[in-house]
């Protein structure tokens, strides 16, 4: 379950009805400000229940400012066009509105789309056929009994989308006739598929032809009721399986279903665009497979993008990549998870709508319209889980209407960002401070979107040319700024003191000029190689290469590695059959490793790992770091780091010359129980040594252009891009040695920083000292580096999973698998240079009791199958019991051993779900499950998802945890363990 941070300084306040939610046209009529008031202001204030009010308005003016927080807004710097803000019109959303008598239905439609006295969305997302939030069963637009199959879709009809879904879409656009529908199915028929189901499989291979006929008949019949549709994406979440509709796709799976799609739609003069992926920020390596493709790259316009994992500047990167895509976020919801409104609202305006449209967005588009107060109505044929939150909240059984915080967040952008604006140039100040997008829509006029990040009052500027105006904003507050007249571009500029370490590289032709922007915030996103003297962070698009010596002979290695599956060890990636793989066998974890033994020491710089084009292209790695070393003891610095990739991740290097090398997974991939991927390689081959270093190139030829630019810290950035319409190469090291190709229409990112810039790493203390593996264990010092880069924790030889890394403190997990006794920790600072060491204990446990015939009850439990309470006893780290809802005094939970045990010690590890530990308890033991006995107390200090206490030697059968504090979040163990 995604985790969103939550301000523990602000309340919680009620639902909004639909007789107090706040009338736009109304309040902007009492609150107007002076006529020479240019600049009109609204406010969302959560803690005070203000929604999007409106404020008396300012003046701009004639000077300068050197306010250090000064935003400075250039309508000279234009971005990507807008297309709207909005959300998804599902089945339910639809039906429940259609429930309202006709005047509220009115009413609130007017409040959603209405851009005069309402909200004004303008994108709104539909699926094709059934999710897991429909009022009936499983549907599709030609559904067959089990068995039978219609390959001509003679059977075809939208029938079921008549009574409610289309008079919903219909009248949206009368209200808002800028509005655009982007359509996609979580499945197709199920007959097209291997399961014969809506649920689970994948496409067969005779119908992809078929699917695409299918597209062309949905948008053919939509089209006749008047509503044409302007996106498509071929496959919602074709990472996961669920247990509602859904479909698995890899990415050549979709590259070669958009190229069927897209021949369709010229086939039938269908001018609907195609939106690659439809899935999670953190695996852009998916779409850029699809626009890799020659063919499927002319259909696919644009990426899709989920919130679930990742982060929005995954879109910038994917837009660097190849920079004539566009990108949408096409899905993000809250629900039961968030602590509060708060958090709610945070995660809404500041990472989806100004995180996404900083980021290169086109458009932001959330989850359901509207949900009923059990946050459904759920598909009935499948597991469907009531945890999610419309933008609005409609109780059928009396017609209440709630608005809740992310219809307020959408409102601070779609009521004033027009379809058609432009996204133009202001600096922001990042997360913890104030945080900004702005815009200029097509009558002129400008829209900045404001939101303080932080934990204090701030007052800031707002500098447009010559002129400026300052205002204050409350901490988790949001402003939207709208001004218009004449822009004030002169020699004596507002704005005196503005450092921004972004920057845009724009190149030829200047007719369609390409723009590609530098972000710090990209550096950890891409790969990076210790030269020695200097650190080289460089982009790999797929699509691009780096040629590199020839592959190296296996015959004499030995490969070893972290954890394996049963079948699936570490010797099938070197037998030179891609069919079979050494795998983790479970969610990607940071510490996992793989090494290799070439026997010798031998010279090389490249390491390609090789998942081939199969159902196995998702369990890439995510974030890694190769580590190198003479006696497979002694580690030293990580010499690279980057993300894996679809099919082949390359990984090249300064030249090495080391017997050991291993490869070391540094994050977590997958957010839950039903999408997540083990770490696979199907073959690994390392190639021998270039003479020279992989260097930022100095100079290009073939067509290609060169842009350099030094940024405020230092950092040497050079960009080449082809804007050639054919693949070309060009030198990656002084020598030539190394040769980099790119595809045509991509760009290359180069940021090289000098070793003598970074300071010396030192270690400061470590608490605690002592624990039993799974602790976390915070280290401070100074000058660690505040992003993790080439950076590690060791324990021992053993690679720790890092929580969290800053220039001033690290905190990490003891790894499992330490024997008792002490251990060195070891910490190597993020530009890899050595900061210290010091001592840990291992506590040992003891004897763990088998838990065969174990049971488990509890008071509280998550409707969502993945949190069943026999998951804490399966002895898989990766699946959980959870509680569904926040602690609170009282909550327990017990398990009933079967007979009497003796036992002196209780874990309760919460696994990855770490924030969910509880942060008091009681624990209780008995020999019939009804006369109680405490024996201990549990507490959340230190913050330890892994949780160990410890008691007089009991012999009882039945044990109990109580709750006996409280948090927002909920309660998880992901194994429940007994020691004697």
């Amino acid at each position: 379950m995604r985790r969103f941070k939550r301000r523990s300084l602000l309340t919680v306040v009620p639902g909004v009805s639909l007789a107090a939610a706040f009338t736009f046209q109304a309040a902007a009529q009492a609150a107007s400000g002076s006529n020479g008031d240019r600049v009109k202001v609204w406010l969302t204030d959560v803690s005070a229940d203000q929604w999007v009010a409106k404020q008396r308005g300012i003046s701009f003016q004639t000077g300068q400012t050197s306010n250090p927080l000064t935003i400075n807004v250039d309508d000279g710097v234009q971005y990507q066009r807008v297309e709207g803000f909005g959300a998804a019109m599902t089945d339910s959303s639809a039906w429940l509105i259609d429930q309202l008598p006709a005047s509220k239905r009115n009413q609130l439609m007017g409040k959603l789309f209405n851009p005069s006295t309402g909200i004004g969305l303008s994108l709104l997302r539909t699926p094709m056929g059934a999710t897991d939030v429909n009022v009936g069963g499983n549907y599709s637009y030609d559904d067959m009994p089990p068995g039978e199959a219609d390959p001509t879709l003679a059977n075809f009809s939208i029938e079921h989308d008549v009574p409610y879904i289309i008079p919903a879409l219909q009248q949206a656009q009368t209200l808002n006739p800028d509005i655009k529908i982007m359509a996609n199915p979580w499945s197709p028929p199920g007959w097209m598929k291997t399961s014969d189901s809506m649920i689970g499989g994948t496409l067969k291979d005779e119908y992809y032809t078929t699917l695409a006929d299918y597209f062309v008949k949905y948008i053919q019949a939509y089209s006749d009721a008047g509503i044409p549709i302007s996106y498509v994406s071929p496959q919602n979440e074709p990472m996961g399986i669920p247990t509602w509709p859904g479909m698995f796709m890899n990415a050549y799976q979709e590259t070669r279903l958009v190229e069927e799609i897209g021949r369709a739609f010229e086939a039938n003069g269908i001018s609907t665009k195609i939106l690659a992926w439809d899935h999670n920020w953190d695996v852009p390596s998916y779409p850029e497979t699809v626009f890799n493709d020659p063919v499927a790259s002319q259909y696919a316009v644009g990426t899709g993008w989920h919130i679930y994992s990742g982060r929005p500047s995954h879109q910038t990167l994917t837009h660097n990549d190849y920079p004539h895509k566009e990108q949408f976020l096409t899905e993000a919801t809250g629900g039961v998870w968030q602590a509060d409104k708060q958090a709610g609202f945070e995660e809404a305006l500041d990472t989806w709508v100004i995180g996404t449209m900083r980021n290169w967005g086109n458009g932001a588009m959330l989850w359901n319209i509207a949900l009923d107060p059990d946050r459904g109505p759920l598909n009935s044929d499948t597991n469907g889980i009531g945890v999610m939150r419309g933008l609005v909240t409609i109780d059928p059984t009396n017609g209440l209407v709630s608005y809740n915080e992310d219809y307020y967040a959408l409102a601070h952008a779609s009521k004033f960002v027009q379809p058609g604006a432009h996204r133009i140039y202001s600096n922001s100040f990042g997360d913890g401070s104030i945080e900004n997008v702005a815009f200029q829509n097509p009558d002129g006029s400008k829209a900045l979107i404001v939101f303080n990040s932080g934990d204090t009052t701030e007052t800031f500027s707002v500098a447009d040319g010559t002129e400026y105006f300052e205002y204050t904003v409350g901490a988790g507050n949001a402003l939207t700024f709208t001004w218009s007249g004449p822009t004030q571009h002169g020699s004596t500029p507002a704005a005196t003191n503005v450092v921004d370490p972004t920057h845009d590289f724009t190149f030829e032709p200047a007719s369609d000029p390409t723009t590609i922007t530098y972000d710090p915030e990209l550096l950890p996103l891409q790969n990076t190689v210790d030269n020695g003297s200097s650190f080289l962070t460089y982009s790999f698009p797929v699509g691009a290469s780096i040629q590199a010596g020839t592959a190296l002979d296996r015959s004499q290695w030995t490969v070893t590695a972290s954890k394996h599956s049963d079948g699936n060890e570490a010797a099938n990636a070197i037998d030179g059959d891609t069919g079979t793989r050494w795998s983790t066998g479970q969610r990607m974890k940071s510490g996992d490793w793989f090494q290799i033994d070439l026997g010798s020491s031998t010279s090389f710089s490249q390491i390609v790992l090789d998942n081939g084009e199969g159902d196995r292209s998702f369990d890439l790695i995510g974030r890694y770091q190769v580590y190198v070393s003479d006696d497979g003891v002694d580690w030293g610095s990580a010499i690279a780091n980057g993300n894996g990739t679809m099919g082949k991740t390359a990984i090249t290097l300064p030249p090495q010359t080391a017997q050991y090398v291993r490869i070391v997974n540094t994050e977590v991939r997958g957010s839950s129980a039903e999408f997540f991927f083990p770490w696979s390689i199907g073959e690994i081959d390392v190639y021998g040594s270039s003479s020279g270093s992989i260097a930022a190139p100095t100079a290009v030829s073939n067509g290609l252009q060169l842009q350099q630019w030094t940024s405020p810290d230092g950092a040497e950035v050079a960009i080449v891009y082809n804007g050639t319409g054919s693949r070309q190469s060009f030198a990656a090291s002084p020598d030539g040695s190394y040769t980099y190709e790119l595809p045509s229409g991509t760009s290359a990112m180069f940021t090289t920083k000098e070793s003598s810039s970074f300071p010396a790493p030192a270690f400061g203390s470590m608490t605690p000292s002592e624990g039993i593996p799974g602790y976390k264990v915070t280290i401070s010092g100074s000058d660690f580096g505040d992003k993790q880069g080439l950076g590690s924790v060791c324990f021992g030889s053993n690679h720790a999973r890092i929580d969290s890394w800053s220039d001033t403190s690290i905190t990490v997990y003891v790894p499992n698998g330490l024997p008792s006794g002490a251990v060195t920790v070891a910490v190597n600072g993020a530009s890899g240079e050595p900061a210290g060491e010091s001592s840990f204990t291992v506590t040992g446990l003891g004897t763990a009791l088998p838990r065969t015939d174990w049971t488990a009850t509890a008071s509280d439990e998550s409707p969502w199958p993945s949190d069943a309470l026999d998951h804490m006893l399966d002895a898989d780290i990766d699946t959980r019991y959870s509680s569904g809802t926040g602690q609170y005094n009282g909550m327990w939970m017990q398990v009933d051993m079967g007979q009497a045990q003796t036992f002196n010690k209780l874990v309760l590890d919460a696994g990855g779900s770490v924030g969910d530990y509880t942060r008091s308890a009681d624990v209780f033991v008995s020999a019939n499950g009804t006369d109680w006995t405490k024996v201990s107390t549990l507490t959340g200090d230190g913050e330890q998802a892994v949780q160990l206490t410890s008691f007089p030697t009991q012999a009882a059968r039945y044990i109990k945890v109580v709750n006996t504090g409280s948090a927002g979040s909920w309660w998880s163990v992901a194994e429940f363990n007994v020691y004697n």
